[in-house]
């Protein structure tokens, strides 16, 4: 689970009006996890960290703390064939976050890298 929810502290670091970049208390504990993520701490030694950072989020009022959001609907297009898709993905595969590719680069927050491109077949 905590690959998912780097992946949504990530998205969300990304949004300068997210109250991970807005409440001072949560702001501080993201940016003490995304820290240690940079220095090489494996994810599954940050479980009490995300843990926390996930109370935090929901004392605050945000319901959906660092869950993900997901969506099963078959893609507009895609038909019944095997197609190949393109997104973005966490530059060192250390996250489950991806990202549609646009002609903006987009930025891992947490590592400070451009997301990469990775093909996936449907």
């Amino acid at each position: 689970m905590t690959a998912d929810q780097l992946a949504v502290l990530c998205r969300r670091l990304a949004d300068d009006t997210d109250a991970v970049r807005t409440s001072p208390e949560v702001k501080a504990l993201a940016a003490s996890i995304v820290g240690r993520v940079r220095d090489g701490t494996a994810l599954d030694e940050l479980t009490d960290e995300f843990d926390e950072l996930e109370i935090l989020l929901l004392r605050a009022g945000h319901a959906a703390g660092l869950s993900p959001v997901r969506s099963y609907e078959r893609f507009p297009g895609a038909g019944d064939g095997h197609r190949v898709l393109e997104v973005l993905a966490c530059p060192s595969g250390v996250c489950a976050r991806i990202e549609a590719p646009g002609a903006e680069p987009v930025l891992c927050v947490a590592l400070r890298q451009p997301m990469v491109v990775t093909r996936l077949r449907s």
